[in-house]
Formats: structure tokens, sequence, C-alpha cells
């Protein structure tokens, strides 16, 4: 359905860099594309991996972690956790203070610059190489995101930007064609509008053209999606000491949210599950990441297509985020040796993750595999990559940019979403809120 985008965008995505990703420097070694030999422990070593990636897709690490067991892999045993993101985030901190750290944890791109500024984290830069991994095997973007200034601090794993969900069925039905999907405001106004619908003939909205929550981060993410599609708008300002979205352009884009419910009513009114919504078919389109995936397929008479994120104002921008892999420091060279062998694995593997669970991979020999080229899903999110945007890396980045309802963003979101300010009130209490984060 979306093979007008494929391998010249693909390639494309290939050789730029998120405009908000931290940069490697360009004095950095690379290394020999072919794995080199390491000596690995002599006994059997048995490893902790904290696996924070969250439910349903975080089974998928778990049935790697079994196969590396199972194949007695370099001699090494791996011990796997799961928690939550921020249980993982907090725990980090205590159990590396108290000489209890894991061996080898998952971690997100965005919160990589604050773990490096407590000192939780491992230098990679001269160990990746050691273990096979090369600057050329990568995309630059996620590459260049697992560094901190000069040095490298993670393993990069996938990626994950914001694209367009549509049911093929209700765009049939509501008479738009499924082949070309929105790709302006124009055109997503017009589908969203012919998608909303009285089904039942009662009176009453019972199918929407969009699904959007009124909390948590994808409201928020969309919305920074929106911003960055203005030139020159940005979050922060150019030393992230300040925000930067109290703007024209950072009100048009809250506007522009509060008018698909209130103006157009094509969102639904205290809307709380837009994925649950799009499998049961009562909402046409959603955005989200690649991870929705995971759940979307498992209905079976759910038959949906994937497109970019539609360019509403001046150019092509969404958020992303990545998952990596990274080793606390505790400088047990044995223990360390044994962490880079599985992060080497689940590198290799990386083709069943996107498979399985959906996400992007980041090694160039899985995305021009023909294995990836047929996941005709993933493509929309593949030639997201050049125009995809990360947080600003900032050292209190869980404050700034986390997900509770007490997290600035998340309250500019509900604020406006659910009536209780104007766009404009929103944005003058989140920026305070911002600002005062930003000066502790």
């Amino acid at each position: 359905m979306l093979k007008k985008y494929r391998m010249l965008a693909l390639l494309l995505a290939f050789s730029l860099v998120f405009a908000a990703c931290s940069t490697a420097s360009e004095t950095a070694k690379t290394a020999d594309t072919a794995s080199t030999e390491v000596e690995m422990p002599a006994e059997k070593t048995t490893i902790v991996f904290w696996n924070g990636v969250g439910a349903p897709e975080n089974v998928v690490l778990t049935e790697l972690v079994k196969e590396y067991n199972e194949t007695n892999q370099d001699n090494v045993y791996v011990e796997e956790v799961i928690l939550d993101w921020s249980t993982l985030y907090s725990k980090i901190l205590l159990d590396f203070e108290t000489g209890t750290p894991p061996d080898i944890m998952t971690i997100q791109q965005s919160g990589l610059y604050q773990n490096v500024d407590l000192g939780i984290l491992a230098d990679l830069t001269n160990l990746m190489p050691e273990y096979g991994f090369a600057k050329e095997d990568f995309i630059e973007s996620a590459w260049n995101g697992s560094f901190i200034g000069d040095k490298q601090y993670a393993v990069p794993f996938d990626l994950h930007p914001l694209a367009l969900y549509y049911n093929v069925g209700l765009f049939e039905e509501a008479g738009l064609d499924p082949a070309n999907p929105p790709t302006t405001m124009e055109e997503f106004l017009n589908a969203a509008q012919a998608l909303t619908k009285d089904t039942s003939g009662d009176g009453t909205t019972d199918q929407y053209g969009l699904g959007l929550a009124n909390s948590g981060g994808l409201p928020f993410r969309l919305w920074m999606s929106l911003l960055w599609q203005h030139e020159g708008a940005e979050i922060l300002n150019e030393d992230n000491t300040a925000a930067a979205f109290n703007t024209d352009a950072g009100l048009e884009s809250l506007e522009f949210l509060y008018d698909l419910v209130y103006t157009y009513k094509v969102i639904p009114e205290q809307e709380q599950s837009p994925d649950d919504d799009f499998m049961k078919g009562i909402v046409g389109m959603v955005i989200s990441g690649p991870w929705s995936q995971f759940d979307f397929n498992s209905v079976e008479e759910l038959e949906y297509a994937t497109a970019p994120l539609p360019v509403f104002y001046d150019q092509e921008a969404a958020w992303a985020d990545s998952h990596m892999l990274a080793l606390p420091d505790t400088k047990d060279e044995t223990r360390m040796a044994a962490a880079m062998s599985f992060a080497r694995f689940l590198s290799d593997n990386s083709l069943i993750w996107t498979q399985k669970a959906g996400h992007l991979p980041v090694k160039l020999s899985v995305l021009e595999s023909n294995e990836f080229e047929e996941l005709e899903k993933a493509q929309a999110f593949a030639v997201t990559l050049p125009n995809a945007h990360y947080y600003p890396s900032i050292k209190n980045e869980s404050l700034v940019f986390g997900r509770d309802s007490n997290s600035p963003f998340v309250v500019l979101m509900e604020s406006t979403l659910l009536n209780a300010m104007t766009p404009q009130e929103a944005l003058n209490e989140v920026e305070t809120m911002v600002n005062e984060l930003l000066g502790q």
C-alpha cells in the first residue's frame, strides 16, 4: 500500500540524523564490521538483565533471553528481571549506590543523559569495536543517539517514531481510498470528518475519525510533532535552559488538537483508550508508534494500514525514541564481557524483535533485508526516520517529559483536551512549570 515510500526514502533515512539527538564525535573510531574474537568467561557466568520494555512486547525479549540461555551462548546465563520504566529508573540509582546493580539493562534514549549524568553507566566507546559493533552497520541517527558528547554509553537496539494507523474497511465505507491515506492537514480533516458518523441512527455519534487520549505521553508527543512541523520551532532553547514552546507555533498546534475535539468533533470527548477503540472499529484512525502493531495484529478481523504522519504545517516531523542496551559501571570486566556478549546476541536478532514486537530495527543489514521489506506496515515508520525528533537531552528528562499526572506536558494536554483551560492559558502555566524544573 505504501510502495511509493520504499527504498529511495528508506535509503535517505539512513543518511540523515534526528534533529534533536546527541552527536557523536567525528573522531570516534570506526570498527571492523566483522565480529571480533574476544575472551569470554572461562566458567559459567550468570548476569542480571533488567527488561524495562513495556508489556506486551516485553515478552519478545523474554523469548530471546530464553533462546540465548538454551543455546549456552558464550558460557553465559542471563537472569531476567522485568520492570516498568518508572521502577527501573528509580531502582537503578538505589541499586547502583548499594553495589547491587544489574549487569545490563534496557534504557530509552530519552533517559540516557540523566543516567550518564548520575555516573551510573559504563563508557562503552572502546568496548563496542571489541564486540563487533561498528558505526557503518547502524542507522546514523541511532548510532549518534547512543553518545553523550564524544563517549558512547549504549548499544542501539531499535527506533520508534510516530505514524498514522487507519482502518481499511472504515475508509472504504466512508468513500475514502485506503491506497491514498491523508498526507496534508486538509486531507486529514476531510478523512476524519468522513469517518465520524452516527452509525446507529439515534442522533449520537458512535464512530469517530480519530482516537486521541487526553492524558499520558502520546497526546503531548503528537503536539510536539506538530510544533516541530513549524519551521524553526523547538521545545527548549538552544542550550536547553528554558522553554521555547510558548510561541505562535506552539499555540497553533495546541489549538488544532483542541479544535479536533470541540470544533470539528472528530475525537471523542473524554477519550481514554484510543488503541482499544481502534481495535473495536469505533475510531477510524490513531496516531501511535510501532509498538501498537503488537496489539493490533492480535485482532483477526481488524484490517489496518500505516502511513507517515501527515504534514499539517511547514515540514515533515514526528516524535521518536529508541530502546538501547546499557551496562551499569560495575568495573567487573568478566561480567561486562558477558553482558556485551548478550547485547551482541540481541542486536544480531533484532529482526525477530521487529517481526514480533513491531519496533523499527537500527541495523542496516536488517533494514536492507528481504524479510524487513516484507513487513509492509513497518515502511511508514522507516521513511519517517529523517524527520524524527528525540526529546532534548537534559539531565532531568523524567521530570520535564514524564507521563504521570503531574508532569508538565501531561498537564498541558489534559487542561486543553478536557477544556479546563484555554490553550494559551495552558501554555502559560506549563511554560512556568518547565522553566522551574530546568532551573533545578
